[in-house]
């Protein structure tokens, strides 16, 4: 019994050992703020969450000016986003369920919020490179002058682009609207060569824009211990102990 009890134990250990390969996930939720800050509605966001994630990662705009929190509601100073259906600003639609919700802060542009096109960048920028990154863009709605859509761009250390994802086109459509709703993009790569991803407005309405950004979610890799070696040395411990076993029983 006693055999089969190390033999477990050492099982148990190569499974921790091949989990711990596995990405480290770091969710951004504005909802604090790390060293026991106090969020606010229009607090200056740029390097306050550079040590939750291994090497740090920082918020900017590519127009030199800075993304502020804002308060989840219409009842604080400026607004993110105002919502058509049902009305009000800042909130999510009454019939959305599930997921992460809008919570009570999230990130946006400057003070003034609201604006028109040409809009800055929001810039998400990384010490060290990370393999995947997800995160939700709200309200992403349309008028009868145009639509509304970002593009999300990752970016390697030499600032060249690796891939980018384009949001669905507002509409005004209800059953096609994201009026008040998020929408979720991701990367998911196998290295980690993620340096730097941008938020960049590419819809056709010019006026009224708003970004929503909240739930940010990056994963920094973690380098496995290789499976057939972990098995060959609990393998190999496992045998020593079984054969050690027996010994002491003969005697």
């Amino acid at each position: 019994m006693k055999a089969k009890y190390f033999i477990s134990c050492l099982v148990l250990l190569a499974s921790l050992f091949i989990s711990a390969g596995k990405p480290q996930a770091v969710l951004i939720d504005f909802e604090a703020v790390p060293g026991g800050g106090t969020p606010y509605d229009q607090l200056a966001v740029s390097d306050q969450y550079a040590a939750v994630l291994n090497g740090g990662v920082t918020f900017s705009l590519d127009n030199g000016g800075t993304p502020y929190l804002e308060a989840a509601g219409d009842t604080d100073l400026g607004n993110g986003f105002m919502r058509f259906i049902g009305g009000g600003y800042d909130q999510a639609r009454d019939d959305y369920e599930g997921g992460l919700g809008l919570g009570n802060y999230f990130l946006r542009f400057g003070t003034g919020g609201i604006m028109g096109a040409p809009s800055p960048q929001l810039i998400i920028t990384y010490t060290a490179p990370v393999s995947g990154a997800s995160a939700q863009i709200w309200d992403i709605d349309a008028a009868s002058f145009g639509y509304e859509q970002w593009r999300v761009t990752s970016w390697d250390s030499n600032n060249n682009v690796i891939n980018f994802i384009d949001s669905p086109q507002g509409s005004t459509l209800e059953e096609d609207s994201l009026d008040g709703l998020p929408w979720t993009w991701s990367f998911d790569h196998e290295t980690a060569d993620i340096y730097k991803i941008s938020l960049e407005y590419v819809g056709t309405k010019p006026t009224g824009i708003g970004l929503s950004f909240d739930n940010f979610n990056t994963s920094q890799p973690v380098a496995p211990e290789p499976v057939s070696s972990i098995l060959f040395l609990t393998g190999g411990a496992a045998l020593g102990l079984k054969r050690l076993y027996k010994r002491k029983r003969a005697a």
